[in-house]
C-alpha cells in the first residue's frame, strides 16, 4: 500500500510540474531572440532594454499563479487518494492507535478479559491473518470444553466471534489469546471477524460440533470404541 501511495504522489507531482510549465511557459526564447537582434544591430539598445523590462514584468505576473495551481492539484490528489482507500475492503481496519478513525465506527470490541481457559481442556489453535482464519473450519465434540488458542499473525487487529455461542475474543497483531469455547449442541456454527469489512473480505469460518457417543463427550460417533 505504501508503494502505491508513493507512486501516486510522484505522478501527481509530475503532472503538476507539466501543467504549470504548459500554462506558464518560460520566456528564455524571447530573451535570446532580443539579444541576437541587438547584436546584429536590428534594434537600438533603448528598445532592447524596454522589451526586456516588459518580459520581466510578464514573468512575475504569470508565475504568481503557479503556487496556487500546485496547491489545487495536490488537494485534488489527496481527495482522490482518500476516496480510493475508503473504497477498499478492510482499509486500515484495526490499525493500532486508529480506534477513533471513521472505519472503526460501529465496531464493538470483545470484553477486555476473554473467557478463562478450561482446566485440562483440549486446545485447538486458530491463526488470524488478512483476511482469513487458519483453519477456517474447527471441529469439536458436543458437550466438550475446548480451549481456542487464537493467535494474530496479521498486521492489524482481528477478532473471532461465534454469535450463536456469544463467544468473542479480540487479538492484537502478534498477540496470542487462549479462551474457553462454550460447549455446544451438535451442528454448524458460523464464526467471523466483526471489524467492518473483514467478514465481507472473506474472514469467516465454520465451527462444526459433532455428537458424542452415548452422551460421553470424550468420543465422537466417527471414532472407534476402545478395545474393538
Amino acid at each position: 500500500m505504501m508503494a502505491w501511495a508513493v507512486l501516486f504522489w510522484v505522478l501527481v507531482a509530475a503532472l503538476a510540474l507539466a501543467l504549470v510549465s504548459r500554462l506558464f511557459p518560460g520566456d528564455d526564447t524571447a530573451r535570446g531572440a532580443l539579444r541576437e537582434r541587438l547584436a546584429r544591430g536590428e534594434i537600438p539598445e533603448a528598445e532592447y532594454r524596454e522589451r526586456m523590462k516588459f518580459l520581466d514584468a510578464s514573468r512575475k505576473s504569470s508565475t504568481g499563479y503557479a503556487p496556487l495551481v500546485v496547491v489545487l492539484l495536490v488537494a485534488l490528489g489527496v481527495l482522490v487518494l482518500m476516496a480510493g482507500f475508503r473504497g477498499m475492503p478492510g482499509w486500515m481496519h484495526g490499525m493500532p492507535g486508529m480506534g477513533g478513525m471513521p472505519h472503526m465506527r460501529g465496531w464493538t470490541p470483545a470484553p477486555a478479559s476473554p473467557p478463562a481457559a478450561w482446566p485440562g481442556g483440549r486446545t485447538t489453535p486458530v491463526t488470524l491473518v488478512e483476511f482469513a482464519f487458519r483453519p477456517d473450519s474447527v471441529r469439536v465434540r458436543s458437550g466438550e470444553g475446548i480451549n481456542l488458542r487464537v493467535s494474530n499473525s496479521g498486521h492489524v487487529t482481528h477478532d473471532l466471534y461465534v454469535p450463536a455461542l456469544g463467544f468473542q475474543v479480540t487479538v492484537q497483531p502478534g498477540q496470542v489469546v487462549v479462551a474457553a469455547l462454550p460447549p455446544a449442541a451438535p451442528g454448524s456454527y458460523e464464526f467471523y471477524c466483526t471489524l467492518p469489512g473483514h467478514r465481507e473480505a472473506g474472514m469467516r469460518g465454520t465451527l462444526v460440533v459433532v455428537p458424542s457417543v452415548e452422551g460421553r463427550p470424550g468420543r465422537t460417533s466417527d471414532q472407534p470404541t476402545p478395545g474393538r
